[in-house]
């Protein structure tokens, strides 16, 4: 599993203009090989932490979670 180098933290995600969004997550980051989202959810809400973010990586042609840590 790859990990990215840079690891934003939930205040310098917020920042960031959201690119798009799901369910539950905002798209912070898009550089088309790399996606970072940061959640709008909590733990009341069954998310693992506050401030989750998670990093997708495309892989094959396929969009892949690669790490999720607390932002």
């Amino acid at each position: 599993m790859e990990v990215i180098t840079v690891k934003y933290t939930a205040k310098e995600l917020e920042k960031k203009s959201t690119l798009s969004t799901s369910q539950a997550d905002d798209l912070k980051v898009d550089t088309g090989s790399t996606r970072v989202w940061l959640s709008r959810c909590g733990v009341e809400d069954g998310e693992p932490c506050e401030d989750k973010v998670t990093v997708e990586k495309l892989i094959n042609g396929k969009w892949e979670i690669v790490e999720v840590y607390k932002g």
